[in-house]
């Protein structure tokens, strides 16, 4: 009999420690699919002559193929490097109306685009100050709720 009770007994916490390695392990392997906070996701599109690469975590391949697209669009004879993984979760701005940003900025052989949580910063060197005004712009059209910091530099 005391043998029958410390066998259950042993059991119960078997199955109970168990139990609780499992819970502990769904909770880090993320099985609840769209728990928690977004994480704010960098992702950067640097151009350097006909080479454009683009780098960072999108949070779905929609949002990859909307990017990609808007990038490969906007001007002929580029070679895009695809750097992009994709993320659940990954919290970064629309892309769908990024196109006209890229069209704006074609003339920029060293235009750079860095989107770090709300904050699109804008950077390469334009021929006059039209041009960094008009990539400004299509930023700020693009993405009306994020905070977009022009550091395009201007030729003298």
């Amino acid at each position: 009999m005391r043998a029958r009770l410390i066998g259950a007994a042993l059991a119960a916490v078997l199955l109970g420690a168990i139990g609780y390695g499992l819970l502990g392990r769904a909770h880090h392997e993320g099985a609840e699919p769209g728990a928690g906070p977004a994480v704010p996701a960098p992702v950067s599109v640097i151009r350097h002559g006909s080479e454009i690469t683009v780098a960072g975590d999108v949070a779905d391949p929609a949002a990859r193929r909307a990017l990609l697209d808007a990038v490969i669009t906007s001007s002929e004879d580029v070679t895009v490097i695809d750097r992009l993984g994709v993320v659940p979760g990954a919290q970064t701005p629309e892309f769908a109306a990024a196109a006209p940003v890229f069209e704006a900025a074609a003339g920029l052989d060293d235009f750079t685009l860095l989107v770090s949580g709300d904050t699109v910063t804008l950077g390469g060197t334009a021929a006059n100050q039209d041009e960094s005004a008009a990539v400004q712009a299509a930023a700020e059209d693009a993405w009306p709720r994020a905070h977009v910091v022009n550091e395009v530099a201007v030729n003298s």
